[in-house]
């Protein structure tokens, strides 16, 4: 019998996975059995093992409990998108100027939609699920991150125009009004592109704070100050910590501030 004709073994083998690989599988496995269900409680071990195509041992490898392996397969990974997606609203400069200003500002509401949108099935799991993960991730997580977000907002809008911001609600309205365009985006049976959405919001952003902001700076150009007023009814006192060495001095704004508070305005993503 000649080598060709040697009977061959037309099965594939297996690939035995390495222990990080493995883990990888069930948590993806995991994350798929838990959204199927939308509960913790209703989805069993058995459940992931049939998702992934091993056996319930395997998994009792990675992870001494289901709760174990929710936490890192869903309550973790919302935790860092939900941070880096707040980071990303955190930075946008409500003083940018420039022409490209208002594309640049349609891109933030475009990536900032698109990105929520694919937290969604995390978010409805974690916030909706078990009150023993909705409360903590709440109040540790989410609560905070949009805190955070209201207060380096603020502190901008404090040096442009010299005057506190009225709305302590902008942080959460915003995060809001994103987390329903990204609905939207996976649930309605024709959405408008996210582009479509931002351009929109965009230009309704312009007509609202353009007065606010105008108003703000001739206030601050009638008064002649240098520096921003303190809040009104604050009593005066050191500031908690120095300002940031990347923040713009503040300026006593020139005949053009109208004109340069339009540009600025053009682009505000701050409700």
């Amino acid at each position: 019998m000649t080598g060709d004709d040697q009977p061959t073994d037309a099965s594939p083998r297996r690939t035995r996975l390495r222990a990080a690989d493995r883990k990888v599988l069930i948590l993806e496995a995991a994350r798929r059995a838990f959204s199927a269900s939308g509960d913790v409680r209703g989805t069993t071990i058995k459940h992931i093992a049939d998702e992934a195509g091993i056996s319930e041992g395997i998994i009792y490898r990675h992870f001494e409990s289901k709760d174990e392996l929710f936490v890192q397969a869903a309550v973790d990974p919302l935790t860092k998108a939900v941070k880096a997606s707040l980071d990303k609203i955190a930075e946008f400069d409500l003083t940018r100027v420039g022409p490209e200003l208002r594309e640049l500002s349609v891109r933030y509401w475009t990536e900032a939609i698109d990105a929520i949108a694919e937290l969604v099935p995390l978010l409805g799991l974690v916030l909706f699920g078990d009150p023993r993960y909705a409360v903590p991730f709440y109040r540790d997580v989410l609560a905070p991150a949009l805190e955070e977000v209201r207060v380096s907002w603020d502190e901008a809008y404090l040096r442009e125009t010299g005057e506190t911001y009225a709305n302590s609600l902008s942080a959460t309205t915003q995060f809001g009004g994103m987390l329903m365009f990204a609905l939207e985006q996976r649930l309605a049976q024709k959405p408008p592109s996210s582009r479509q959405v931002a351009k929109q919001v965009v230009a309704a952003e312009e007509r609202r704070l353009l007065p606010v902001i105008t108003g703000a700076i001739g206030r601050r150009s009638a008064t002649g100050a240098d520096e921003p007023a303190p809040a009104k009814g604050a009593a005066t006192k050191a500031p908690s910590k120095a300002p940031s060495a990347k923040a713009p001095t503040a300026k006593a704004p020139t005949a053009n501030s109208a004109k340069t508070s339009k540009q600025k305005v053009a682009g505000a993503a701050k409700p």
